[in-house]
């Protein structure tokens, strides 16, 4: 890695770098991403450590069988899987698995978790904010949840 830095590229070709690194060279190795990216310069980055990619890049593709089926920014991707909510109430909320887009309910009391596709967040806020809602968290999904969706039911592979 030391050697590939130390030239002066414009693009630099990145086969899962940080693999066998320990956590402070891992963030070393970040910090030189993230100045190569300030300079101009293009990083292509193969890795299957999602979080990187996720913190690390700008774009991304997902490659199933030797093939992109996904390419975007993060962002553009987000639309292909749900948000997951965190909820607790004062009330339960009857029903909520009959509200349509939502999906992977857990209870847990009055705490729940669940998740909702996005052009449906709407409507399921409607319905479960007349149960007094006393703390909700939301997260969009993560590249991990993108990339699963693409090999849920399929035997591996990459």
């Amino acid at each position: 890695m030391v050697a590939a830095f130390a030239a002066d590229a414009d693009l630099y070709i990145l086969d899962e770098p940080t693999s066998g690194l320990d956590p402070l060279m891992e963030r070393v190795f970040q910090e030189c991403i993230l100045d190569i990216k300030k300079e101009g310069k293009s990083i292509f980055l193969s890795s299957h450590i999602l979080s990187e990619v996720e913190r690390l890049c700008d774009k991304v593709s997902i490659i199933r069988q030797g093939q992109i089926i996904e390419s975007g920014s993060l962002t553009e991707l987000r639309h292909l899987t749900r948000i997951r909510i965190q909820i607790e109430t004062e009330q339960p909320i009857p029903a909520l698995e009959d509200v349509k887009g939502v999906h992977e309910i857990q209870q847990h009391n009055l705490a729940l978790s669940f998740q909702v596709d996005t052009e449906e967040m709407g409507n399921v806020i409607k319905y479960i904010s007349q149960y007094n809602i006393q703390k909700m968290e939301s997260a969009p999904p993560t590249l991990e949840d993108l990339f699963m969706r693409h090999y849920e039911g399929v035997g591996g592979g990459s």
